[in-house]
């Protein structure tokens, strides 16, 4: 008896084999991820909490990495027409990344584990900033916990999210011993400048540079003189270089002081402020032929700093730079330059002298004190500062 085909009954069993085979194709893993994902739409409620429990255990189960099948299987769920799906999707979604969060923070504190690994919004540039050490993860993760949304925004792609985050922060208004929030700051303003040049922005730099404002230097100083540091590095305007100077002595940025130094005696047209303070921190540091550069403004006469006494008796003083290059001289053969009549000089936590007090009042008293002062340098000719570095009445000591 020959044999009939049915050619519609064929269709359908082929019909029935594409569906079965459902959007992933010969992948049995992913089938079960995508049948427990519809099965968050069922009307039992055991069934739902069952696979949603079950898919949170498959999405978790990889030591530190989202379990790709799971996360591939939510994103399609989340296309569902069903309201409800979505929503218990999106929790389960938010929960996954909640526990991988979690899992990368462990990681993070943990020195032994490569800091290149570490899969968290942000790290990898924090890390090329301040480095990878204790300290630097302890202080990321904190960030993390406090400031998780604002590096999200910074670092998964979100537009403007530097610029958004930076516009939180007013340097003026950030307490000194808020660290985190001063850390964050100054790690956003770095990467901004990475990507773009700004103008500089002088509201932060005389926020660092006033001792009574800005992050606290001795709260996690390593950490803070890095990101100054890195900070630094992208400040080119010749007229900050001045503040630069202060705020890197302030945090110990000594090679970057040194950079700006060189940078200052290079340009001969410096204002003359930018020009002492360039000798008091050269000389603070010891740099290298400090005295040739104290030489060669010897006859500097521009002034640099005009203060007023106070009293019955109000006197305006005046600093030239003339005035404290020959102070430079005398600090570097350890001669006390209040011996030389500079008998209003101060001292500075970092600068050795205080560049306001190494005026005078008149002409006659500086002539009178440049003549004492020039004898007693060319009487000390063959003095090395360090044959007697504890006679100078330094309070910084630089090895």
């Amino acid at each position: 008896m020959p044999l009939t085909f049915d050619y519609r009954l064929i269709m359908f069993l082929m019909l029935c084999c594409i569906v079965s085979q459902g959007p992933l194709r010969g992948d049995e893993g992913q089938t079960k991820c995508d049948a427990l994902v519809r099965q968050l739409d069922s009307p039992r409620f055991h069934q739902r909490v069952s696979a949603a429990q079950e898919l949170l255990l498959m999405g978790t189960k990889h030591s530190g990495i989202m379990n790709s099948e799971v996360a591939t299987a939510l994103r399609r769920g989340l296309q569902h027409p069903s309201l409800e799906l979505r929503v218990a999707v999106q929790r389960l979604i938010q929960e996954l990344e909640f526990h991988y969060q979690q899992r990368q923070l462990e990681l993070l504190v943990n020195v032994r584990f490569p800091a290149g690994e570490i899969d968290l919004p942000g790290w990898q540039a924090f890390a090329e900033i301040v480095g990878d050490d204790r300290g630097s993860r302890q202080c990321f993760s904190q960030l993390v916990h406090r400031h998780g949304d604002s590096l999200h925004k910074c670092f998964d792609g979100y537009p403007d999210g530097l610029k958004a985050t930076v516009s939180l922060f007013d340097p003026w208004k950030l307490p000194s011993r808020n660290d985190l929030d001063w850390a964050l700051f100054l790690f956003i303003k770095i990467k901004q400048l990475e990507n773009r040049k700004q103008a500089c922005n002088w509201r932060l730099l005389s926020t660092l540079s006033h001792s009574a404002m800005g992050p606290d230097p001795q709260t996690r100083p390593v950490l803070f003189k890095r990101l100054i540091e890195g900070w630094l590095a992208h400040q080119s305007d010749p007229a900050a270089i001045r503040d630069c100077l202060l705020v890197a002595m302030r945090y110990g940025c000594y090679s970057t002081a040194i950079e700006l130094c060189e940078r200052v005696w290079a340009n001969q047209q410096a204002s003359p402020a930018t020009q002492v303070t360039a000798l008091l921190v050269g000389n603070a540091l010891g740099a290298i032929e400090i005295q040739s550069h104290a030489l060669n403004r010897m006859t500097d006469d521009r002034t640099a700093i005009v203060w007023q006494t106070l009293g019955s008796k109000p006197t305006r003083v005046r600093t030239q730079v003339a005035d404290v290059a020959r102070v430079i001289l005398l600090h570097q053969k350890g001669l006390d330059p209040r011996s030389a009549g500079f008998c209003d000089l101060k001292a500075d936590r970092r600068l050795i002298y205080r560049a306001h007090s190494l005026g005078f009042a008149d002409q006659k008293s500086r002539e009178k004190s440049w003549e004492i002062a020039e004898k007693l340098i060319a009487k000390n000719a063959g003095n090395e500062v360090s044959k007697d570095r504890a006679a100078t009445p330094s309070v910084l000591r630089v090895d």
